[in-house]
C-alpha cells in the first residue's frame, strides 16, 4: 500500500482502490498479520491530520449508532420465534444479494442481515 493516500470522500471516487491492490500485497498480509495491523494503524493515524473530528471520535459515534440500532432490532425481535428472527436475517441477505452491487441499498441489507445473526445466535445458546 502506498504512504501518500489521496483524500477520497466516501461515495466519490473511492471505490476503485480494492481494484488496485495486488494479490501479491494480500498474500504478503495474510503472512504478516502484525504488519498489517500496523499498516492500518498509520493509516488511521495519518488520518486524523485531515479535516473533521478525530478517527476515534467518528469511531466511537458509528459504534454507538451501531449499539442503538442493536437494541431496536432486540426490541422489534422480543418474543418473536427463533425460526422467524432466521427467516427474517434470511429475507434481508436476499434482498441484499439481488440488488446490483453498487447499488447502495444493498449495504444496510447486508448490515441489518449481519446484526439480526447476532440476535439468532444468542436465540440458539439460549
Amino acid at each position: 500500500m502506498p504512504d501518500n493516500f489521496t483524500e477520497n470522500p466516501v461515495g466519490r471516487g473511492g471505490e476503485n482502490h480494492d481494484e488496485t491492490m495486488s494479490e501479491d500485497l494480500l498474500d504478503e498480509e495474510e503472512l504478516d498479520p502484525e504488519g498489517a495491523e500496523q499498516r492500518i494503524t498509520q493509516f488511521v493515524t495519518s488520518a486524523d491530520e485531515l479535516p473533521g473530528p478525530p478517527v476515534e471520535e467518528l469511531a466511537e459515534r458509528v459504534a454507538a449508532r451501531m449499539r442503538a440500532a442493536m437494541r431496536d432490532l432486540e426490541t422489534i425481535m422480543d418474543g418473536m420465534a427463533q425460526n422467524k428472527v432466521l427467516a427474517t436475517q434470511l429475507l434481508l441477505g436476499q434482498r441484499a444479494r439481488g440488488r446490483q452491487p453498487h447499488d447502495p441499498q444493498q449495504w444496510p441489507l447486508y448490515a441489518a442481515s449481519t446484526l439480526l445473526s447476532g440476535i439468532v445466535v444468542r436465540g440458539a445458546e439460549s
